[in-house]
């Protein structure tokens, strides 16, 4: 890890992702447009996760091996890529299920993508990019991060308190699944991959639902520091006093 290919492909990388959001920030103004950016982004991030079957499948005359995260979702950033891909495709983008996704994606996307290209632990075990499935990954890594910092960029969603409660909804998904994970494969008479890395951390020495937690609580103390820039009857408990 951090050989001068991975640290080359973080600096390109992200020069490339700042410079597209800010064109695109820039230029794009009309909803249509924006609307087809996030899609092309969303189904790219999808079409290069499984673009190593294609290469297997040409490159040794007719056989590819199907990884456990290309069936299941094992991992954080297998979800925040299927989230993306399915808020991009809800036409009404007012919806609340487009807002919740929109908003955990935002969020979820930041971290897993920024982690996924940054300390990624295949690219750790095989430190080269001509091995395809290396490059992919860092790629549907560094498409997915576009697509989820588009969400704001893109003015889909706005920073505020209750993207709080999208990220917990969004957290709450990922302990589903991967309990879900693990369960299908002991009730198979399996070795679980240890779905969303429920039982150890590979990166911290603590639990991820505490840091989870920890991650809810700063975010929304975060949120609510930021809203005070509002005026009072547009901050978060002004418009709670409103629904009650």
């Amino acid at each position: 890890m951090f050989n001068e290919q991975h640290i080359s492909y973080i600096v390109i990388s992200g020069l490339l992702t700042a410079v597209l959001l800010v064109l695109a920030r820039i230029f794009v103004k009309d909803e249509r447009s924006k609307n087809n950016i996030l899609k092309f982004w969303a189904i790219l991030t999808v079409a290069i996760h499984y673009s190593n079957l294609w290469v297997d499948y040409f490159t040794t005359g007719g056989n590819a091996t199907v990884e456990n995260n290309q069936i299941l979702p094992v991992y954080p950033c297998n979800v925040v890529m299927w989230m993306l891909l399915v808020a991009a495709l809800i036409q009404n983008k007012k919806r609340l299920l487009f807002q919740i996704l929109g908003e955990f994606c935002f969020y979820g996307g930041l971290v897993c993508g920024v982690i996924g290209i940054v300390l990624n632990a295949n690219f750790d075990n095989t430190p080269t990019l001509a091995d395809f499935d290396i490059l992919k990954g860092l790629l549907s890594h560094s498409t997915m991060l576009f697509g989820c910092l588009y969400m704001l960029v893109g003015g889909f969603i706005r920073i505020r308190v209750f993207n709080a409660v999208s990220v917990t909804m969004g957290l709450g998904s990922f302990l589903v699944c991967g309990l879900g994970v693990d369960y299908l494969y002991e009730h198979f008479g399996m070795e679980p991959p240890d779905g969303m890395f429920l039982r150890s951390n590979p990166y911290l020495k603590t639990s991820p639902i505490i840091l989870g937690i920890w991650a809810v609580v700063l975010l929304f103390c975060g949120l609510a520091l930021w809203e005070l820039r509002l005026p009072r009857e547009e901050r978060w408990y002004s418009k709670l006093h409103l629904r009650n």
